[in-house]
């Protein structure tokens, strides 16, 4: 009988390196343990929690004495059934081919498997000894239908929308999200800041993520931060930056309704073509060195005219805006002014529409450079959307709000860092240079690009 309440834990542990796997392999037997010992139903452990994330090699296992794959998994096997808890676990294994999959295996409490998925989504390094998968599979257990994606799979919208289409409520992920900066404390990334609430509250699921901490080879450092989504996009529980630690959070088995839009079937089409590296990047070679075009916003008031309009649309011209946004115009008003800069492709998404991951997917797919959000919804964490949906389509977003709503006009990179903004709470304008070069390389680090990688026969969308 499925559980109504699902008690979820993830086990953040230290990196550590190819050397250390068997105390790697302990690590992981000794969170199976603790997480049973607190009555937890479930437990998820990191990427690669064995034998270790930075391989360097293809064939890691053949090279160094070291438990095998086969072994440090029937290990795990017995310590969750001893447990008496399913389990989760990130692996180095061995798939297809004899080639090395960056894989999430599940365990159900009598220590079988009861599942694999196979990371799809590889980062720029990890791909030199990994594998891709390339099925999105769902797995009926005792807690119900669950779904498992690893790190930077939560970068593309897809995956999870597939998951969750498939009638998962639940997401595990085991991940390694790396960072860089001058503390633990200090290292940014995006899907820890916003992006894995917004797939918890664009797809109605909950979402238990386990990261390591500490660093890896000397090179790779990950920023820790385990937490427990709630469909809300509300943090239920979540880890330190730097130290191992047990989180558990109480889960509520459940769907909340999804954020869903109608698309035209232009849209569709764009969703479903296969994915072209030269042609989402066409025209890069064509744009000149420091190519950018420069808008002006004015972040206007509601219905009325603020005694200050017509001075500040000049000083915006006379800073060199090719086209000027009023923010509470209408959304054709302000495609129209959009097409005075020219070389600049934008695409205007109102509303609700932009809590979906489809309709700004699909304008980014068919080449928009500029995604300007009209009508942003109140109720909504917005910046978070709008940092979401400029981060995963490598594209600027412009949130067009108004001086007497809370959240002010503003500018958002492609890489999900916020621009240039307006004044809150006031009528003001700002200028912003939209770099092309930057909107149309869809590389999100070297060697990873976030339309190539796509495997449209695969998602099951919201159509």
């Amino acid at each position: 009988m499925s559980l109504v309440t699902v008690r979820v834990a993830c086990a953040q542990l230290m990196a550590r390196e190819l050397a250390d796997a068997p105390l790697a392999l302990d690590d992981v037997l000794a969170a199976i343990a603790a997480a049973g010992s607190v009555r937890a139903d479930i437990v998820v452990l990191p990427e690669c929690s064995y034998p270790g994330y930075v391989l360097l090699d293809r064939k890691p296992y053949a090279r160094r004495a070291i438990p095998s794959p086969e072994e440090a998994l029937r290990r795990i096997g017995e310590a969750s059934r001893r447990a008496r808890i399913i389990t989760a676990v990130g692996i180095a294994n061995i798939g297809p081919g004899g080639r090395v999959r960056n894989e999430a295996v599940l365990f159900d409490r009598d220590g079988a498997v009861a599942g694999r998925y196979a990371k799809a989504h590889l980062w720029n390094f990890d791909r030199r000894w990994f594998a891709p998968g390339r099925e999105y599979p769902v797995f009926d257990t005792e807690v119900g239908r669950v779904g498992m994606m690893i790190c930077a799979d939560g970068r593309v919208p897809e995956i999870a929308r597939t998951l969750a289409r498939r009638g998962a409520w639940l997401i595990l992920d085991p991940t390694a999200w790396v960072g860089v900066g001058p503390s633990y404390d200090a290292m940014p990334n995006p899907q820890v800041e916003f992006a894995l609430r917004v797939r918890a509250m664009e797809n109605g699921v909950w979402i238990a993520a386990a990261d390591k901490c500490g660093s890896e080879t000397g090179a790779v450092s990950y920023v820790g931060r385990s937490m427990v989504v709630r469909p809300d996009g509300e943090i239920v529980a979540s880890a330190p930056t730097d130290a191992t630690a047990l989180i558990v959070a109480e889960l509520r088995r459940g769907r909340t309704k999804p954020f869903v839009s109608a698309l035209s079937p232009a849209e569709r089409s764009a969703l479903r073509a296969q994915p072209k590296k030269a042609r989402v990047q066409a025209g890069v070679g064509r744009i000149e060195k420091g190519g950018s075009v420069i808008i002006g916003v004015y972040q206007s008031m509601a219905n009325r005219d603020d005694g200050r309009r017509k001075i500040a649309l000049r000083s915006l011209t006379a800073q060199g805006a090719a086209a000027i946004v009023q923010t509470s115009a209408g959304s054709p008003a302000i495609a129209a002014a959009l097409r005075n800069a020219r070389g600049l492709r934008a695409s205007v998404i109102e509303g609700r529409r932009m809590l979906a991951p489809e309709p700004a997917r699909a304008a980014a797919l068919s080449g928009a450079d500029l995604l300007v959000w009209t009508k942003p919804p109140s109720g909504v964490p917005v910046m978070a959307f709008a940092r979401t949906r400029a981060m995963e389509n490598r594209a600027y977003v412009l949130i067009c709000g108004r001086g007497d709503q809370l959240q002010p006009a503003c500018i958002v990179g492609p890489d999900g860092a916020m621009g240039a903004s307006a004044l809150a709470g006031t009528a003001s304008g700002f200028i912003t240079a939209i770099d092309l070069r930057s909107a149309r390389d869809k590389s999100v680090v070297w060697g990873t690009d976030a339309f190539a990688d796509r495997t449209p026969d695969a998602y099951e969308l919201y159509l």
